[in-house]
């Protein structure tokens, strides 16, 4: 999940502050590559107190960090002294399985979202997850300004301790729902679905349907949908992307922005494909009725500090 830290557990259980660890992997790709998830980088995030989730790491470069993380049935991940869950970044938490409830233990905030829609947070926002019911909870996690840039646990160590949670707003118990206005106006977490999007087509077609789910400074992500026999023109990859599909099969094409190089990749649900920029990529299904996809996209200047 989230931070930057893998475990290194000995027989005994340690207190956090005894456990030995070392920085999680981060892949990082120069040219256009598809990326199976059976060759995703296994990494397990926590400690005792925090609780444990399983990670299967994408992407993590200087632009965007990428990832999937599981929590099992009834399970789920809260900070601890050593793994604070406080970051200097744009966090979309798009749930690809199960239902997810994701908290703020400062302010009190609780939501919680569903298979197919996700939340969108900003830098210093505290966040607490947990799976619901007996179902593993799957949730895709795009992250920028990214770790490789001190946005993850260099930032969060610097951080004052949080040392009590809560999970109650409490003061719009009397007025709701009249209060609503002015509770989501201070919303931590922001709902990220097919409603609350905008839409529009590629190349002017709409048998390639996008809708965008985030646009901040850092962070752009958007869920496409191509119905099978669309043609398109190839594009210039103008951010950073990785590409991620929900459904279906899913074709690209790409052009190295350094060698030329033109290759051609058959992506199945759940794989991912790297695009650096400067490179050039059309999509196009030919195996299925359609395909839904993911795009995020990270955009951080060089002399960005947390």
């Amino acid at each position: 999940m989230l931070s930057c830290y893998t475990l290194v557990m000995s027989e005994n259980l340690l207190e956090p502050s005894e456990i030995k660890r070392k920085p999680t992997p981060r892949p990082e790709f120069k040219e256009p590559t598809h990326i199976k998830r059976d060759n995703m980088v296994l990494h397990t995030w926590g400690d005792s107190t925090s609780g444990f989730v399983t990670d299967r790491v994408i992407s993590s470069t200087k632009q965007l960090h990428v990832l999937e993380f599981e929590l099992g049935p009834s399970s789920g991940f809260r900070h601890s002294s050593i793994n604070q869950t406080i970051f200097a970044a744009d966090i979309l938490y798009f749930v690809l399985e199960g239902d997810l409830i994701l908290a703020n233990p400062k302010t009190g905030e609780v939501e919680l979202v569903s298979e197919g829609s996700g939340l969108l947070f900003h830098r210093e926002t505290w966040n607490h997850g947990f799976s619901m019911g007996k179902k593993t909870t799957r949730v895709l996690e795009y992250f920028s300004p990214p770790p490789a840039m001190g946005a993850a646990s260099e930032f969060s160590k610097r951080q004052p301790p949080l040392l009590e949670n809560k999970y109650n707003y409490g003061n719009t118990v009397n007025n709701w729902p009249e209060s609503q206005p002015d509770s989501k106006s201070k919303a931590s977490f922001f709902e990220i679905s097919d409603r609350t999007s905008i839409l529009s087509f590629r190349d002017s077609d709409p048998t390639h349907l996008i809708s965008t789910l985030v646009a901040t400074e850092f962070l752009h992500v958007i869920k496409g949908t191509i119905e099978l026999g669309h043609v398109e023109d190839f594009a210039l990859v103008e951010r950073e992307s990785v590409v991620y599909v929900l459904e279906g099969t899913l074709i690209i094409d790409s052009v190295d922005g350094i060698n030329g190089q033109i290759s051609n990749s058959v992506l199945s649900k759940g794989d991912a494909f790297f695009l650096p920029k400067g490179s050039k990529e059309k999509m196009s299904v030919k195996q299925s009725d359609s395909a839904v996809y993911l795009r995020g996209s990270g955009d951080v200047p060089a002399n960005w500090k947390p």
